[in-house]
């Protein structure tokens, strides 16, 4: 009996010490909040990659459309349009650096649209250009595009540039909110330096349509 109540003594002030006993309870709270931590660090990074990689993307898009939007002519000749459009968009890899700007995550829409001499809302695609693979629906020669109210004057033109980026965070399985693929898209409207863009020298503006 005797040694039970001393083992049950030492048992009771065993536990007493125990509860005093604060060791490791400061481990034992950052084990708990370290995930969290985790989260947060990653989240941080992934959104300063896609709030710069956005900047060089708008500096991208704006850059082309100003190019396109200052000649009087894309090439000499049909032929010689394309290629020149093709040498435009490597220039997007130098802006875009450090990030991809190929094909597979890059689509780049580019079209001059003129209206009606009669009616500033009746306008038409002169031409178009595409590079890239997206979402981006090309929209075809002589077809009907829809300008915001006021763009343009009756026979004004415009060029259209339309881009799409698919962005791939680095954590984006482990990071809520961002996924394994984002999307950034844009589009602007530059006026030409000239009365339009045309898509071979010496057509002067008359348009196809």
């Amino acid at each position: 009996m005797r040694s039970w109540n001393v083992a049950r003594t030492w048992i009771a002030g065993f536990t007493r010490a125990l509860r005093r006993d604060d060791r490791g309870v400061a481990g034992i709270e950052f084990a708990l909040i370290l995930p969290i931590l985790m989260l947060l660090l990653l989240g941080v990074v992934e959104a300063s990659r896609a709030i710069d990689m956005d900047r060089h993307f708008s500096t991208a898009v704006s850059s082309v459309g100003d190019a396109v939007a200052r000649q009087e002519s894309i090439g000499a000749t049909e032929s010689a349009a394309k290629p020149n459009l093709d040498g435009a968009m490597k220039a997007i890899a130098h802006i875009m650096a450090p990030y991809d700007a190929n094909e597979k995550e890059l689509q780049v829409v580019i079209a001059s649209v003129q209206a009606s001499p009669n009616n500033a809302a009746d306008a038409k695609v002169t031409w178009s250009y595409s590079y890239g693979e997206g979402g981006i629906s090309v929209p075809a020669k002589c077809s009907s595009y829809t300008l915001p109210t006021g763009l343009v004057p009756k026979g004004g033109s415009v060029i259209v540039v339309q881009a799409e980026y698919k962005f791939k965070p680095l954590f984006g399985d482990f990071v809520p909110g961002f996924g394994s693929l984002v999307k950034f898209t844009e589009k602007s409207f530059y006026n030409p330096r000239n009365s339009c863009v045309d898509y071979v020298k010496g057509e002067n503006c008359i348009s196809p349509c």
